[in-house]
Parts: structure tokens; sequence; C-alpha cells
């Protein structure tokens, strides 16, 4: 037998799933000569406005040697079905770690730790200052309706982290063998299996649910404990080792905190745990400024996005709604704007994590099916930047100090009820208010309110979007005339970074303390988060 891989193989709209016939056809052989065809990855090419077509990248045996002769040249490679494990890897097994494991945060690295480590018989709790993601869901509906916020269980916190109520995008800038059995896990929880193969898999909030549900079973099943309505208070650290944590129960508001020992914390909290980057601070652990980036929200009606991207008369149908990836150099290239999460079909929402204060960010449901795109349009903040609103830029909690200032001043803006700062991009770029009653209309379920965003806003910020939305404009006609902005979007990622060894995951100076995902700074985006944690149990080795 001898092995080849085929790249980009072209299958019409309406045929997915088709490969076979289509490679046959591409190497002139009878579909039967073709052995042990597998897909390892495949798209939606839209490159050709108007005939988008799936494209696949498989492997395969045949009985013959294959010439790369013709139009199948370019997509034919000898190849090998050899592959890389993650029994084999060196670092397997490295890493003492006490036999008890505390794990604080029930997203995704959170989840993915604590399932990993119970499955090499270690004995985990894993500790959620938020609720069941079903209770959740009734917090978060009743905050849209009357506006009474709960810190503690919102868009950003509880089970299944900020990532619950997001896009619930799946892809990753590069795949490896982490995040590889993170979504073969995902499967065998319920999930399609195309996630393992989709080149941008997509599962949708109400998929997540369920998805969670099974996550939770298995914890329990194998013997872990999950205490939700608990949020970590404080930590003590004698000799350079973790030795204790306090943990108090937020569901009882005058319950008093407690002090249990601990040998092995591992740290999943998520990017908006400010409270724990304070403590940690307090604590001596080391923490390090990180780039990141703020904006706004846009939105625009799905199909101007579905026919500047795939084409006029494309039944979605088959293609699913139409997304959006753009950057450009901004404000003579010392700044740029780029779209981030964007949110096909979807809807928008307040994620603050702190009262008196605003944020948004955008998700959607598996069907996509909504009226209304929306995406971030975003610009990078690096540390030591200058040119920001605000005197404290450039130190340690400079970023988070930013953040903090934007959004008290959108809820002040918006009314303190919620209701977040809008404008059209037209006269965003005006710099003038809309007129009262002009605005679009918009799925942000706390309303809107008239604003001109440069009288608020982070001056340099609005510089470098006005830019970015006079370039996107070329990309996507219409982006400008029909665009809405819902500000601020400010929780991109997180500033600050807990400074780890990347070979042990655990703080350079605190032993015992191990930090992972995005709160940590290591990750952006569900997959590579669970990855995270996947990654410390595969290190980690029972000491005792």
């Amino acid at each position: 037998m001898f092995t080849y891989r085929y790249r980009e193989l072209s299958v019409a709209l309406a045929k997915k799933g088709e490969y076979r016939a289509a490679l046959a056809r591409e190497l002139r052989v009878h579909p039967e000569e073709i052995f042990n065809l597998q897909v390892e990855r495949f798209s939606l090419d839209s490159r050709r406005k108007g005939d988008p077509k799936w494209s696949y990248n498989v492997i395969f045996d045949v009985k013959r040697q294959l010439r790369a002769t013709g139009n199948h040249a370019k997509g034919l490679v000898e190849a090998s079905r050899e592959t890389e494990s993650l029994e084999n890897d060196p670092q397997r097994n490295t890493v003492p770690m006490a036999g008890h494991v505390d794990v604080i945060g029930a997203g995704p690295s959170g989840l993915w730790a604590a399932l990993h480590l119970l499955r090499k018989g270690f004995q985990v709790d894993l500790y959620e200052q938020g609720k069941l993601v079903e209770e959740r869901f009734r917090d978060i509906r009743r905050f849209f309706v009357n506006r009474e916020f709960n810190a503690y269980s919102n868009v950003l916190y509880g089970e299944g982290g900020a990532g619950a109520f997001s896009d619930g995008k799946l892809n990753t800038r590069s795949r490896n063998l982490f995040s590889e059995a993170v979504l073969k896990d995902m499967v065998s929880f319920g999930v399609d299996e195309s996630v393992v193969t989709f080149a941008k898999p997509h599962i949708g909030t109400d998929k997540l649910v369920l998805m969670l549900r099974q996550i939770r079973a298995e914890i329990a099943r194998r013997g872990g404990k999950i205490h939700y309505s608990t949020t970590l208070e404080d930590i003590e650290i004698k000799d350079g080792r973790i030795c204790g944590v306090k943990f108090r129960d937020v569901s009882s508001p005058n319950t008093q905190g407690h002090w249990q020992p601990c040998e092995a914390l591992v740290l999943a909290v998520g990017h908006s745990a400010r409270s724990i980057y304070e403590m940690l601070h307090a604590r001596g652990v080391t923490l390090e400024s990180k780039a990141f980036a703020m904006g706004v929200r846009v939105e625009h009606p799905q199909m101007l996005i579905n026919m500047r991207q795939l084409g006029r008369d494309i039944d979605t149908k088959l293609t699913g709604a139409a997304e959006y990836f753009l950057a450009t150099p901004t404000l003579n290239k010392t700044s740029s704007a780029y779209s981030f999460c964007m949110c096909p079909g979807g809807v928008l929402v307040p994620c603050a994590s702190e009262p008196s204060t605003l944020a948004t960010n955008g998700m959607s449901y598996s069907s996509r099916n909504g009226a209304t795109a929306n995406g971030a349009i975003a610009v990078p903040i690096t540390p030591g930047a200058v040119g920001f609103d605000i005197k404290t830029a450039g130190t340690l909690f400079g970023g988070l100090d930013l953040q903090r200032k934007i959004e008290a001043d959108a809820y002040a803006v918006g009314g303190k009820n919620y209701a977040a700062p809008a404008q059209t991009i037209k006269n965003f770029l005006a710099k003038r208010e809309d007129r009262a009653g002009s605005l679009p209309k918009t799925t942000y379920p706390c309303g809107l309110v008239n604003c001109n965003m440069w009288d608020w806003m982070d001056k340099t910020i609005c510089a470098s979007l006005a830019e970015g939305f006079q370039n996107f404009d070329k990309k996507i006609p219409g982006f400008i005339e029909e665009g809405l902005i819902v500000a601020p979007e400010t929780r991109t990622s997180s500033p600050l970074r807990i400074t780890r060894n990347n070979d042990t995951l655990e703080s350079v100076n605190t032993q015992g303390l191990y930090v992972l995902g995005e709160g940590a700074g290591y990750s952006g985006g569900i997959v590579t988060s669970a990855a995270d944690g996947i990654r410390l149990a595969h290190f980690a080795k029972r000491s005792k």
C-alpha cells in the first residue's frame, strides 16, 4: 500500500461529505481503489465570491504508486500514518503533585484539569464562586428583566465560565495533541464529531450547556466534589509554598470565610477575576502586565455580511451564516484595529463582573440563524503604552484600571441601569450623536442610550477604531453605512499574567500554586483553556 495526502480537495457546496467521489475524479481512479480514506480537516472556501465550496484535507491508501501530475499536482503528497501520542511525551508524569488537589474555577481550564486529574487517580475538589449553569441561566434572564446584578452569577461567572455565554467557538490558531484531546472529550460528551475535523467548529451556547451537564456527571462519577457558590478569598504561603486557602460561601451573605490546609492549588479563574489578581499581588505572588485589547461591539444585518462574504443568492442553509475576520494597521502603524469573537446570527449581552460597571459581549446559539451579526472591533494595548486616558497606564495594574474606568464611564453614560451607550458607525466617524429614536434595531437586551463615543471613551481607542472602520468598509461595503456601535468591549483578555514555569505550569515563586487558562494569561478561548487543564494533568505525577 502507498499512503498519500490530498490537500484542498474541492467539493461542491451541495455535495458536502462526498469527498470520496471528488478525490477519485481528481486522481482519475475508481472510488473503490481508494482505501482507509480519512478526513483530517475540512473548511468552507469562500475566496471566490458567489462560488463557495467545501475544501477537504484527506489521507488515504492506494495499491499503486500515484504520480503528482496535472491539476492535482498541487494537492497530492506522499504521507505516513505515523502519529504522535501523548503517551510517548517525555514530559508526561514529570511534575510531582500532592494527591489531593483544590481547583478554583469551573470554566474550561478548571473543568478539564479536574476531569483529567481524576482520571489519573488524584482526589479533586473543584470550587466555583458561581452557580450550576441551569441556575446561572435563570439569574442572567432575571438580570435582563429587572437589572438586579449578581456579582457571583452572571454572564462571566458560573459553571462553564465566560465561554458558556459566548459564540461557543472551538477553533484555535494552532492545534496540538492537547487541543485534539479536548475536542475528542467533547465528542464523548455528545458534541457532534465534526468538531474534530472542521477548521472552525462552533457549537453554540445551547449545546455547551448540555455538554457541561455531562462533564459535571463524569466528575461526580469519578469521586470529584464540586462546591458551587464558594469563592476563594485568600491564600497562605509559608516558605515559598502554598499551605492554606480561605473559602467563603457566597450564597449566605453573612457567612464568614474559613481556612483549610492545601498542598496543591490550581487557579483556573478566568480573565475577569480581578479580586484574585489583587489578592495574589498582596501575598507576593509574581504577576506581570501583558498586552490586551479593548474597543466596541458592532452590529450589522446578517444578510449584508452573507452577501459581502459569500456572494449573492448563496443558500446559507448549506454554508451557515457568514463570518468576517478583519485587521488593519492604524495611527501611522503605531496601533491597529481588528475583529474579535465575531458572532454570526448572534446577540449582544451585558457582561459586567463588578457593580456599577458595564461591558458588552456577543454570543450565539448553535443554529446561528438570527437576523443580526455582531463582532468586537478591538484596539491592542501593550504594557507601557502611552496616549491612553489614564495616568496609571504602564504600571502593573494600569490595564486593569483602564478597563474599570471605561466600564464605569459606560455605566454612567447608559443611565446607571445597564443600558449600553450606542452610536451608528457613520455618526461615530462624524463625531456627532445620532438623532433620538434613529438608532437601528439591536439585539442588546437592556436598551441603548444615544451618545457620542468621543465624549467619554478613550480618545486613542476611538481614533484607532475610526481608521479601522474606514478600512473595513473597503473590504465589506456597507460596514459603515449599516453598522451600529454598542459599547464597550473590554474583556477580550486579561491585562495581567500570573507568571509561571511553562514546564510545570507552577507559579515561578510559589510552589504548589498552578495557574491555568485565560485568567493566568496563557490561553485564549474555550479549547486552548481546556487544553491547558489537560496539560497540567498530563505533567502531574502523584507524589503522595
